[in-house]
This record gives structure tokens, C-alpha cells and sequence, in this order.
């Protein structure tokens, strides 16, 4: 079974938020504070802002790393535009999952992931908060870890 398989129960919670309040005039708004992460958790944690991933259109996404949390390594199939919204990020460029290898991008940054570039992220410390935004669809593919 291959690990995209796996991971299909953590996409199923990228469900539109619930909290974004949207006016008569179109505007969505959500405030930091109505963003609920489990604190608790030692998974990755992703809440949909706006848009959705599988159809045609813009998306924003923030994602939660818990502390020392990381992806494996994978590729999306279109071009992904990530922000760090809080904490350090640290990204790798290639399918070693050596988060010892990886560039460590502080609140404020921003990298950009190709399509099909294989990747892994994630936090080295404290819990990492990142938003992501792109076109969909998209979809992410898992790939075998090398040494």
C-alpha cells in the first residue's frame, strides 16, 4: 500500500473552516484566535482558510508541525507558495528526510516549492505554524526516503 494511501485520513480533515465569517459584500475573515490547533497532538494538524486543494481555484492553508514534527518526503503537482506565519520552519530539498540538511526559514519567511520538486519539512524545536497557498487541484505524493 503506498504511503499517500496512509495519509488520505489527514487530508480528509481539510475541510472548510467553520469559524471564517463572510459578509454580504464577499469579504472572509478569520481572526488568528478562532483558529483552533490541539496543542496536545503529535500530528500535523491543517485547516483550510479558503478554497479547496481538490478543485479549481485558489486555496489558502495553514498547517500546524507539532514540536520536532516533519512531513516525509513528497511532491505536489502544482507549484506550492508557503509563508511562516510562526516559529522555525525548516525545509529540505530532497527525499533524505536529514532534517539535519535542512535550511531553517524563521516567522516571516517564504519559499516557494515547484511542482513536482520532492521536499520534507517541518519544526526542529517548538511547534511551527506555515500557510500555504496554490492553485488547485493538487495533489501530494509520497516518495521513498533515501539515504
Amino acid at each position: 500500500m503506498k504511503l499517500s494511501r496512509l495519509l488520505l485520513p489527514l487530508f480528509m480533515l481539510l475541510m472548510p473552516l467553520g469559524f471564517a465569517a463572510d459578509s454580504d459584500k464577499g469579504f472572509v475573515i478569520v481572526q488568528l484566535a478562532d483558529i483552533e490547533w490541539d496543542e496536545t497532538s503529535t500530528q500535523t494538524q491543517q485547516k483550510i482558510l479558503y478554497g479547496d486543494p481538490s478543485k479549481e481555484g485558489l486555496y489558502v492553508i495553514r498547517v500546524r508541525f507539532p514540536p520536532g514534527g516533519s512531513s516525509t518526503p513528497h511532491y505536489h503537482t502544482q507549484d506550492r507558495f508557503v509563508t511562516v506565519i510562526e516559529g522555525v520552519w525548516n525545509a529540505g530539498t530532497d527525499a533524505s528526510h536529514d532534517m539535519s540538511k535542512t535550511t531553517p526559514i524563521p516567522a516571516g519567511g517564504f519559499m516557494m516549492h515547484p511542482a513536482g520538486a520532492v521536499h520534507y519539512d517541518g519544526s526542529r524545536g517548538e511547534a511551527v505554524v506555515v500557510e500555504i497557498r496554490g492553485m488547485g487541484p493538487v495533489t501530494t505524493e509520497q516518495v521513498e526516503i533515501t539515504h
